[in-house]
């Protein structure tokens, strides 16, 4: 590279370009103290530059620093893996659900152009514009989309195209840039741009079950009962594990939370309660009696630690029951997409 060419591709930097490059110059652990400092979009941003960097000539680099009356002199060009760097940077110094959330922002926003669009759009129109489109086609782009979304559009379909594509989208995996260039190339109209992104987690019984969640309870047995029909018991049981989580009791009413109560023991109670949210243990406070209540709050005091899968076990075992009880009619869910549920 010429030095005039050099100077050109230093005067097009912007300034989180620089602010970026400074980061990888620092290392891991000098970024992370400023990291720290930044609010979560000026992380995001910083994240998002880093995440695409490689390889960065020292020239520049150097003149960056001297910018920043910080001069930095190396012998060779500084080769990084942005993405690594970023990731391992940020566990050092921010907690874990604040990791999460960053990371999943930036892989929002660096998806392909199409999938940024079709977000935006309402259900209506997703599902008319996919509803000719491969099935397969359908249930990628429905496994990119934000769950409540992804489940209105599911519910504009016919209840034969609805099972195909959730048994489509439980057999999604690993979904590599190949495929998301074929979407592209099929749907050109609507994309301007593709990046090459690694493949990515997008599909499984769970993302099923999260869009079920969204659509109307219904819509979501016809569908589970037709997978059953074709043969499909296992995969319909596995989604119906993650249909109904222990966190959802908070969408129970009052009355429903009583007579759950009434299946279950203090002892058992309290080892659900474990790893739940104090949103979730007060709502189970307020529908006991003062004195049961007491005793479950010293149970939760007392209670050494405890394996995971035991707190799972427990809370599997009330979920069973709390469905048997909606079964029966002695339990409600809201909240089940559909808002014009009275109860």
């Amino acid at each position: 590279m010429t030095a005039e060419r050099m100077a050109a591709n230093e005067q097009r930097l912007t300034g989180l370009d620089k602010a970026a490059l400074l980061l990888l110059s620092l290392g891991e652990e000098q970024a992370g103290e400023i990291l720290k400092r930044l609010d979560d979009k000026e992380v995001q941003l910083l994240g998002q530059k880093i995440s695409r960097l490689e390889i960065v000539p020292t020239k520049q680099v150097a003149a960056i620093l001297e910018e920043f009356a910080r001069m930095m002199a190396a012998p060779e060009a500084l080769v990084v893996k942005g993405d690594q760097f970023f990731k391992n940077t940020i566990s050092r110094t921010l907690d874990a659900k604040r990791q999460e959330s960053l990371l999943d922002k930036m892989d929002l926003e660096q998806s392909p152009e199409f999938f940024q669009r079709i977000k935006k759009l309402d259900s209506r129109t997703v599902a008319s514009f996919l509803r000719n489109e491969h099935p397969q086609t359908i249930a990628l782009v429905l496994a990119h989309l934000e769950r409540n979304q992804a489940g209105a559009v599911l519910s504009q379909f016919p209840e034969n195209l609805q099972v195909e594509v959730v048994r489509r989208i439980a057999r999604l995996d690993q979904v590599s840039p190949a495929v998301i260039e074929e979407i592209d190339n099929a749907l050109r109209e609507e994309i301007t741009l593709v990046e090459e992104v690694g493949g990515r987690l997008v599909g499984g019984p769970q993302s099923v079950a999260e869009i079920l969640n969204q659509m109307e309870r219904n819509l979501e047995t016809a569908i589970l009962r037709r997978l059953e029909e074709e043969d499909q018991e296992e995969l319909a049981e596995e989604i119906r594990r993650y249909l109904f989580t222990f966190e959802d009791l908070l969408g129970v009413e009052d009355r429903g939370i009583m007579a759950l109560l009434k299946e279950i023991n203090t002892q058992e109670l309290a080892l659900a309660l474990k790893a739940a949210s104090d949103e979730l243990k007060m709502k189970f406070f307020k529908n006991m009696s003062s004195r049961a209540a007491e005793m479950l709050r010293e149970e939760l005091e007392i209670m050494g630690p405890v394996r995971l899968k035991e707190v799972e076990a427990a809370q599997q075992k009330i979920i069973q029951r709390a469905k048997r009880l909606e079964s029966e009619g002695q339990l409600v869910m809201a909240g089940k997409g559909s808002e014009d549920v009275f109860i």
